[in-house]
């Protein structure tokens, strides 16, 4: 009976997710921001940090407002395909709501990047976390968004987001055995570098660089989990439902 109990409960927390349609989102909204981060590196002619802050102010703009658009395109798709066919009327969207979801996805997005840079820096030099960051930063940026997949594929009762969490993890070990074979910048192990320094831009560069990467590579896998789910979900519902009377 628990076990049964536990099934619904998760089945019901996963609803959102039956369409295949929040994947999809997901998915485009990281390639776009990879898309941005990448074009934005190859093409400004200001000076790094000058750049970063202002890619950084552009990107968080650009993520708020995709963020917005795509709530409210996901919402008409579930109100006019989803909904009519499971017999699901949700509730008025309300700003805790949305508040709630883009939280969620913030945290997704940087709490992996921060704790990674965070503990990279107490485990050793600043020389030695900059040298090794190309390598070391997509390989665990992988591993944590993967392991926060299985987690809640756990909770959602979604066991698709398995294979999601190991595909990701392989991007992420792939850019980081790609950016291993291209070698290390020299940077001192024990000296505190000065940011500016070539050796440095280039690794946090090539750092950057495999951040898009592995952004585009988890954006294409979301995608391709969701338009699965979707196809699998259409024909299972070709027609809207309707109650037996």
């Amino acid at each position: 009976m628990n076990v049964q109990i536990d099934s619904t409960v998760k089945r019901a927390r996963g609803y959102w997710f039956v369409d295949g349609f929040i994947e999809i989102a997901t998915g485009v909204l990281f390639v776009v921001l990879a898309g941005f981060l990448l074009i934005s590196m190859n093409t400004s002619q200001a000076p790094f940090l000058s750049w970063f802050l202002s890619v950084t102010g552009e990107v968080a703009i650009l993520k708020l407002a995709s963020f917005v658009i795509v709530v409210m395109i996901l919402w008409w798709l579930k109100d006019n395909f989803t909904y009519p066919r499971t017999g699901f009327v949700r509730g008025k969207i309300t700003m805790t709501q949305i508040f709630v979801i883009l939280k969620n996805l913030i945290l997704f997005l940087l709490l992996p990047i921060v704790g990674l840079l965070a503990a990279s820096l107490l485990a050793t030099s600043t020389g030695s976390v900059l040298s090794s960051m190309p390598v070391w930063f997509p390989i665990g940026l992988g591993i944590l968004w993967g392991v926060l997949l299985v987690i809640a594929g756990e909770w959602l009762g979604l066991h698709r987001f398995r294979w999601v969490a190991i595909l990701i993890l392989l991007s992420g070990l792939g850019i980081g055995i790609w950016q291993w074979r291209m070698g290390l910048p020299d940077i001192p192990a024990n000296i505190q570098p000065d940011l500016l320094q070539p050796s440095v831009l280039e690794s946090i560069n090539r750092s950057l660089t495999s951040l898009g990467f592995i952004l585009i590579g988890s954006g294409i896998i979301f995608t391709f989990s969701g338009a699965l789910t979707f196809l699998r979900y259409r024909k299972e519902n070709p027609q809207p439902y309707t109650e037996d009377v």
